[in-house]
């Protein structure tokens, strides 16, 4: 009787496409990845990161994946992975899970298909709760750093340790040639949250990530924050080709990052010419006073000299 690998390969792959599920689940159980590891951030180590001690990375990585026919023969296995990497979108799929709403996240690897470079999509979930303020998004104790988080530097760790390193969250190598087609973030909100405070809040989102993409957010930062988040979103920039917004599933915004890209370069290069005219301006009133002054001084020797 003819089986599985009796028929031709094109067959299999056919096959393979109809029984496999799109979001195949991550073969590290649930009580596996409830084993963490906190990082802390140091300026002087570059596999650290600002913001990310508020995240508890899972100390074991995530495998792909489960499916019962992954476990028939490593023939079907090894075609069943090859199939993945060759046909449709690769996504990845995490749960980042505020700790009794302390503000320090646990990152929960859901779906990983298979360990690729490129991925078509990776899709994030925040669930965001509110205690027994009226704020949307709120923490205890603000001048904790354990529990008023960085924010969004925080997303900016959780970012670029993964475009850096892929599911080998705490892994030393990098991986040059990661790249994400499609950065999906959905922003989960409790359903007893008012819908008209989460769409301010969202307004609020989306409106903060225009002006970042942009450089318009560093205000009253130092110079170290300014260089700092400068060198993240040019890496990210470079690996990220498209970001949207989600509200409880609800789509709310895309970003094409090429041509955030483009427009942050013509918005740096217009405040670089601002910058250069002011700094002319300055020197050309230094200038004024300092010949005023030289008139003045002269013209009150001549006068002492009168007097005498």
């Amino acid at each position: 009787m003819p089986g599985l690998l009796t028929i031709p390969r094109e067959i299999r792959d056919e096959i393979y496409g109809f029984i496999v599920p799109q979001d195949l689940a991550s073969s590290k159980s649930r009580e596996l990845q409830k084993e963490r590891k906190r990082i802390t951030y140091d300026p002087e180590d570059a596999d650290t990161y600002f913001g990310e001690e508020a995240v508890r990375y899972p100390v074991h990585t995530s495998l792909p994946p489960t499916f019962s026919l992954l476990q028939t023969s490593r023939q079907i296995r090894a075609e069943i992975m090859d199939n993945l990497k060759r046909l449709g979108t690769i996504k990845y799929k995490v749960n980042l899970t505020d700790c009794k709403d302390t503000g320090v996240i646990s990152l929960t690897w859901i779906s990983v298909p298979c360990f690729k470079d490129k991925i078509g999509v990776l899709e994030a979930h925040w669930r965001i709760k509110t205690r027994k303020t009226s704020s949307v998004f709120s923490f205890d104790g603000e001048n904790d750093p354990e529990s008023s988080v960085y924010g969004f530097s925080t997303c900016l760790a959780l970012a670029q340790r993964f475009v850096e390193r892929g599911v080998y969250l705490l892994s030393k190598k990098k991986r040059n040639k990661m790249h994400i087609g499609l950065l999906a973030m959905h922003l989960d909100f409790d359903p007893d949250i008012d819908p008209e405070a989460v769409d301010e809040f969202m307004g609020h989102c989306c409106q903060f990530l225009d002006e970042w993409m942009l450089g318009d957010t560093w205000g009253g930062y130092d110079i170290n924050a300014k260089e700092r988040e400068e060198a993240q979103f040019r890496l990210l920039s470079g690996k990220i080709d498209r970001l949207q917004m989600f509200s409880n599933g609800v789509f709310k915004k895309e970003w094409v990052v090429a041509d955030v890209v483009a427009k942050r370069d013509l918005n740096q290069q217009e405040q670089g010419r601002v910058a250069a005219e002011r700094a002319a301006s300055v020197a050309r009133t230094v200038q004024l006073h300092q010949g005023l002054n030289e008139r003045l001084g002269i013209a009150g020797t001549e006068n002492s000299g009168a007097t005498m």
